[in-house]
């Protein structure tokens, strides 16, 4: 079941159509091999699409300071960043900040100013909240955009290893005997394209995602597999080696409902309570909505969701 139609995202750089209500919008992607990234890109497009908004750019996460075309609101959601000299955006952007992770806390203090010109802030997690909160930068807990994928319910008999036992070095290895796993299908979130081909990135990443829609099961260590599962539906055990310690899941356990370790896999964690994850999917919409639709960000609204 595909639900982003491929062409959509296939425009120039340059091209910035004008949509319903005369404003420009843009999507961040990311020059890397990670095509979590990507699906990060494709959750900002959705949540516009549902918006009516079918014609957005897309600015290199990496190049946000380079930006010097037309003025565009941007949509900032996802992990910031490698190129910290990239930052603060260019005045040509407009920036939307939601579902937002600071990896660095000097990202921050640097640019406090920054945040609280374009706050409140909408924080993927409750770290980066935390951290906003320290410099009195107004801010809100807004979770990952991909936990607003819509809900499938086509289900197949196909299941999946993501990133288990994965050689890339910011994923600690859990150095899993998969074994006995042999009728499930390995995936690696790693891609083996340029990291400057954006297209063929988000169709590898879209291709991922319709794998996942309709899967039986998916073993994962990716936070950005685990979250779109937990959104479709899908069930998922996510896996990952420093679970209980690691800043960015700060907020969002009780949707990951993962686990540290491989000996002992709690097969009652691969689903949860689906209302938990319908009220967060529409609190992430009604929040996206009333930003797109207001030129002041209500923070009482937001703050109230």
């Amino acid at each position: 079941m595909k639900q982003i139609v491929a062409d959509k995202y296939k425009k120039t750089p340059s091209t910035l159509a004008m949509n319903l209500d005369n404003k420009k919008y843009g999507v961040i992607w990311a020059s890397t091999l990670n095509l979590g990234d990507d699906i990060q890109t494709l959750a900002a497009i959705h949540l516009l699409q549902e918006n009516n908004i079918v014609d957005y750019t897309f600015i290199d996460r990496e190049r946000l300071k380079s930006y010097k075309g037309e003025l565009v609101h941007l949509v900032m959601n996802g992990w910031f960043t490698h190129d910290k000299s990239q930052f603060p955006p260019s005045n040509k952007i407009i920036p939307i900040f939601i579902s937002f992770h600071c990896a660095d806390p000097k990202l921050v203090k640097l640019h406090a100013k920054y945040f609280k010109k374009w706050a409140p802030i909408g924080c993927r997690d409750v770290s980066t909240l935390n951290l906003m909160k320290k410099y009195d930068i107004p801010a809100y807990f807004s979770g990952c955009l991909t936990l607003a994928f819509n809900e499938c319910n086509v289900a197949s008999n196909k299941n999946y290893i993501v990133d288990i036992n994965n050689k890339d070095s910011y994923i600690p290895n859990i150095q899993a005997d998969i074994s006995n796993y042999t009728d499930f299908q390995t995936i690696n979130h790693t891609t083996k394209l340029n990291k400057f081909n954006r297209d063929g990135k988000l169709a590898a990443a879209e291709g991922l995602l319709n794998k996942y829609r309709s899967a039986n099961l998916v073993v994962t260590s990716r936070i950005h597999c685990a979250m779109p599962c937990r959104a479709f539906n899908t069930d998922v055990l996510f896996i990952y080696h420093n679970y209980n310690t690691d800043k960015r899941f700060s907020g969002i356990k009780s949707y990951l409902n993962g686990q540290s370790g491989w000996d002992e896999i709690d097969e009652s964690k691969k689903a949860i309570d689906r209302s938990d994850i319908n009220n967060i999917r529409h609190r992430i919409k009604d929040m996206f909505t009333h930003i797109i639709q207001h030129e002041t960000t209500d923070y009482k609204f937001l703050m109230g969701r």
